[in-house]
């Protein structure tokens, strides 16, 4: 088995989340699909553009725990210059959501 690294380029709103939440199922079933089919282990790498809010991206990256509860590699980090992040979905959950800062 080979490892795969899928850049996901976002953009996070308020408005947006419900989608973000729909997406992250998409993906999750997709690539469940595709590695069983070709042998392979996807890690999504989410490249987060625009202004990050500490509380929004803390509920959205609960809906990624939530969704892909562990059944693939996430990584979170932030573009455009902004503060670098990552994120696995495997580590342990922070107190009060994720926090930008590692």
């Amino acid at each position: 088995m080979h490892d795969v690294v899928v850049e996901c380029p976002v953009r996070l709103t308020e408005a947006n989340r419900d989608e973000l939440r729909l997406l992250y199922a998409d993906l999750r079933d997709h690539y469940a699909r595709r590695d069983a089919r070709d042998g392979t282990r996807t890690t999504l790498h989410f490249v987060w553009s625009g202004v990050l809010d500490a509380e929004l991206f803390g509920a959205t990256y609960a809906d990624q725990r939530h969704v892909f509860a562990g059944s693939r590699p996430v990584l979170n980090s932030a573009g455009n210059g902004l503060q670098e992040t990552n994120r696995w979905l495997s580590a342990s959950p922070q107190p009060n959501g994720a926090s930008l800062r590692t």
